[in-house]
């Protein structure tokens, strides 16, 4: 079953483009979505991936840590399992099929605003490759 998901937000670490072990093309990255205004502020996070064309894309058009997009997939949660206690925990994860830049409102020479915006340290560990070298069958 397919279940749609748009959002916007930020990305959280620079990309970087990877291959499979079966020779496809992947991205894989956080978005940070900050959500409440006030007292009530917090941030989601969301795993994406992007494979094929649509990775190669985002590789091009110079996507960073910091850079504003409107991300449109497929949302699944996966299960995983934390290193430290080995209890067990869900993260909302998207197959990307199509994104866009945000407009920032700010100049291009500027990115302290954009780099303060987006935490190091998002609290996730990466997840384990299958046999396909993909982070999920």
């Amino acid at each position: 079953m397919f279940t749609p998901i748009s959002l916007n937000g930020r990305v959280t670490a620079d990309l970087e483009l990877q291959t499979s072990q079966n020779g496809t093309q992947y991205v894989q990255f956080h978005v940070a979505v900050n959500k409440g205004f006030g007292d009530h502020q917090h941030t989601n996070y969301y795993q994406c991936i992007l494979f094929g064309r649509t990775a190669e894309r985002i590789m091009h058009a110079g996507v960073k840590k910091g850079s504003a997009l409107f991300v449109t997939g497929d949302l699944d949660l996966v299960e995983y399992t934390r290193k430290n206690d080995g209890t067990k925990g869900m993260i909302p994860k998207i197959t990307v099929y199509d994104w866009n830049y945000l407009p920032s409102g700010k100049s291009k020479g500027d990115s302290s605003q954009e780099d303060a915006a987006v935490p190091d340290n998002t609290g996730f560990e990466e997840l384990p490759c299958g046999e396909n070298g993909l982070p999920y069958d």
